[in-house]
């Protein structure tokens, strides 16, 4: 068959359809990709549409990659190919499907809400052969005006077993006002990713996570299958990959591991992947740990292999919040030891440190924000500091919590919060100013350096706070915009 998949995201790089269009052209169809590479999670103008028309003649299916913050793009696509061409069966998948099949269904014909890597192939073999595609395990589909909801396989296993992404950009668009063919130099102008804002490649090297955090679509594996298990590629297959593509792709200079968490590897993997890694890729690479599985030998290993960035999620000070509203099931004082341990591998490493916290969370109160506040006052200037607006992403525990108790409306796409880019909502208050504040000042780190940590301290004394809470929600709502 001849496919055209559409990812509304601005990521290129070790993203799902990638995995997903490798799948297919190993299985002997024609795939063509389009990247709607635009960063900001806004609409596309319906002119802007208009080039995939020509794609959309030549195609028997089309597929759309969906995120929640990018949902409304794959409402808009879907709605065009509708439009131009009635008839055609649009299949959506990727994270917003996986956490709530039901809003996927009122514009798809069918979603995958699980693992795609034996679906998609297999939906696409039904459809071709003329058979009943609607019965395609962790698939559901629209049928007759009811939703038809079938089998859930278990967790793919074999990850090595799986082909490599598909990097072959003779057959891949950007659209971004206009549909160009994809090119080394087009990917190269895109490819400059976060830290450091150079050609960055983010890969993944396995699936599943220790946590269930209430924010994150893994909570809906675990409703799914009772768990969530690990799964690992080989510390060969991972080599070989990167070697193929970095070699197609020469212009990368960092690799960014998009592991929940790398330290769930068994030691003797990363002893053998720190060895494997320096001898035939040599590049500075960056991996995520939760304070719960680092290990100082492990980072000891990965630090002689060439890490050069390391982050962490502590999303908040206030043990209170870590537990009750975010269940993470991490001690706030864990996560400070870890942090001093890994911070103090900076000068002779040179290794930079990134810790997430989130703020504008309702189920907050002022002293939780005040710890957080105090949390990131008292952290080594060289550690950068990630605050992100909590996001109630539909299908996770904390949307439905948030959603039951009237703080929040039901999801709607033209209304989705982007996590990274918005406004503080919930929280307009000096404390949480003092948050984003603090951020600022440390971004400009000559300016932060001159201030005396007393100061900062005493910008979180009751005396402050009484005074601030003089200034109205708006005020803080404007301030916190201009240090954001």
């Amino acid at each position: 068959m001849r496919i055209l998949l559409v990812n509304v995201s601005s990521t290129l790089t070790s993203d799902g359809c990638r995995l997903v269009s490798a799948l297919l052209k190993r299985a002997g169809h024609t795939v063509r990709s389009v990247f709607m590479a635009r960063s900001e999670p806004h609409a596309y103008d319906e002119r802007e549409l208009e080039p995939l028309e020509d794609l959309l003649k030549v195609s028997d299916l089309v597929m759309v990659g969906v995120y929640s913050s990018y949902a409304l793009r794959a409402v808009q696509v879907t709605g065009f190919v509708r439009k131009r061409c009635p008839g055609m069966t649009i299949v959506w998948g990727g994270p917003h499907c996986i956490s709530v099949p039901e809003l996927g269904l009122r514009h798809a014909d069918g979603i995958c809400f699980s693992e795609g890597d034996e679906a998609v192939v297999e939906l696409v073999r039904r459809m071709e052969a003329g058979e009943d595609h609607r019965k395609t395990p962790n698939m559901a589909f629209r049928k007759d005006g009811t939703h038809v909801v079938n089998e859930i396989l278990p967790p793919f296993s074999d990850l090595d077993s799986l082909p490599f992404y598909d990097y072959d950009l003779d057959d891949q668009f950007l659209l971004n006002r206009g549909l160009v063919r994809m090119t080394r130099e087009r990917f190269r102008a895109r490819a400059a990713g976060y830290p450091y804002y150079i050609p960055t490649y983010y890969f993944t090297t396995s699936r599943g996570c220790p946590h269930r955090c209430s924010y994150c679509n893994n909570c809906r594996y675990v409703a799914m299958q009772g768990r969530n298990p690990m799964r690992f590629h080989s510390v060969e297959r991972v080599i070989r990959e990167l070697e193929s593509t970095l070699e197609h792709l020469d212009f990368f200079r960092i690799v960014g591991f998009g592991d929940d968490d790398f330290f769930m590897r068994p030691k003797r993997d990363i002893a053998r992947f720190a060895e494997q890694y320096r001898r035939r890729i040599g590049l500075p690479f960056g991996v995520a740990v939760s304070a719960n599985t680092y290990h100082r030998e492990k980072m000891e290993l990965l630090l002689e292999g060439g890490l050069r960035f390391i982050q962490m999620g502590v999303q908040s000070g206030s043990q209170r919040v870590i537990d009750e509203v975010y269940q993470r099931g991490i001690q706030v004082r864990k996560t400070r030891r870890v942090v001093e341990e890994i911070a103090s591998c900076r000068a002779p490493h040179h290794l930079d440190v990134l810790l997430d916290f989130i703020v504008d969370n309702p189920y907050e109160t002022r002293e939780d924000i005040l710890e957080t506040y105090r949390y990131i006052v008292d952290l080594p200037l060289h550690v950068k500091v990630n605050i992100f607006l909590l996001a109630f992403f539909p299908g996770t525990p904390i949307y439905e919590r948030a959603l039951g108790d009237g703080i929040i409306e039901p999801f709607d796409e033209k209304a989705s919060r982007f996590y990274i880019k918005g406004r503080v909502q919930y929280q307009r208050n000096y404390e949480t100013f003092l948050i984003l504040l603090e951020r600022y000042l440390r971004r400009r780190g000559r300016v932060r350096r001159h201030l005396p940590p007393a100061l900062l301290r005493m910008m979180a004394a009751r005396l402050f706070r009484n005074l601030g809470r003089l200034l109205p929600g708006s005020a803080y709502a404007s301030l916190s915009g201009l240090v954001q």
